[in-house]
């Protein structure tokens, strides 16, 4: 059996490890990253780079099936390749950002925008099996799509790479609440908007959030004084702040399934995040961390104080949260699953 992964240059690492493991149930695979490139800008809105190389990659390599994490690319490489098509979707679709004017201040990008996300939402119907990265996905694309075949596909995270050590290698200020946030999407961003109301509460807790995007200027108008927001930090100062934090956080309005929840899971923090989206499928509520709701501030304030003044407790929610990531997430029980997906697709 040989699998093809279309993916982006900045997910390519995640996939690697993905490989990694359907080697180990001789399984080939190979991930290529340089098929297309989209630039959105106001005078060039759109920029195909040539890839002679990847096409001699694909005739060579010869795959039975393809899967790729970007719409986008179905159409072409059905084209190219005549295999079986999966995509294995990561994030919202249908159109959720494209009229945005702090993600696109241009009204012609953003028109162009909205053109791109008409062709993803056409594309994922190409698709011979979709697989939503969480079971909250798969319940967003049954709405969309209710007779297309789908199957859950998590995304997996190696624990090797998140060891705890437990000594403070972060200038903090303590008590100190962690997280790392993407600025990138609204509807994330908009938990945290409401959550800086938590922060004010709380003026004796510092609260510290790393992470970049469009909607960063807008999170820093409304930021409290306590509320540090540090920009993006290389993946060595994210291990230094998770290991270094009291208490993580995860204030978001929706999200499928975020990453730095498992990664501060692996690093052994105590939890506290949004009950909504795919996050219920990261925590377990009461035993490696807490579910809040984003619009009950009371509820936020009570469980990090908690978690704050009873460290015992903290470090046991800890413990079970590396536990149940390294169980659930591990790239190995991630490739087996996606055999088991394949043997039922095939028949």
């Amino acid at each position: 059996m040989r699998l093809l992964i279309v993916s982006t240059k900045q997910r390519i690492a995640n996939y690697n490890e993905f490989i990694k493991a359907l080697n180990s149930f001789r399984v080939e695979a190979i991930c290529v990253h340089d098929v297309k490139y989209c630039f959105l800008s106001e005078f060039r809105p759109l920029h195909i780079v040539p890839f002679p190389r990847v096409l001699n990659l694909i005739r060579q390599f010869n795959p039975d099936f393809v899967m790729t994490d970007d719409p986008h690319h179905i159409s072409r490489m059905v084209k190219l390749t005549h295999r079986p098509m999966f995509l294995h979707l990561r994030g919202g679709m249908w159109g959720e950002n494209c009229w945005d004017k702090a993600m696109y201040p241009s009204l012609f990008v953003r028109m162009y925008s909205h053109y791109l996300e008409a062709i993803r939402a056409s594309n994922i119907k190409k698709a011979d099996l979709i697989l939503p990265n969480s079971k909250w996905l798969k319940k967003r694309v049954k709405q969309h799509l209710p007779n297309h075949p789908t199957k859950v596909l998590y995304v997996g995270i190696n624990s090797g790479n998140w060891v705890p050590n437990h000594n403070p290698t972060f200038n903090l200020k303590h008590p100190a609440v962690v997280a790392v946030f993407p600025f990138s999407i609204y509807a994330k961003v908009s938990g945290l908007l409401k959550f800086a109301k938590v922060v004010r509460k709380m003026p004796d807790v510092n609260f510290y959030f790393a992470g970049n995007g469009p909607y960063f200027n807008l999170i820093k108008q409304n930021c409290p004084s306590n509320m540090l927001l540090m920009g993006r930090i290389s993946r060595l100062e994210v291990k230094q702040l998770l290991q270094t934090g009291d208490v993580f956080v995860h204030p978001a309005g929706s999200d499928a399934l975020p990453r730095s929840v498992k990664e501060a899971s692996l690093m052994e923090k105590p939890i506290i995040a949004s009950n909504v989206g795919g996050i219920p499928e990261i925590i377990k509520n009461g035993q490696t961390g807490y579910l809040c709701n984003i619009n009950e501030n009371d509820q936020w304030i009570e469980k990090i104080r908690f978690l704050l003044d009873n460290p015992d407790v903290a470090r046991k929610f800890g413990k079970n949260a590396r536990e149940y990531v390294m169980k659930t997430f591990d790239w190995r029980k991630i490739a087996k699953g996606f055999l088991k997906i394949f043997k039922d697709f095939t028949g």
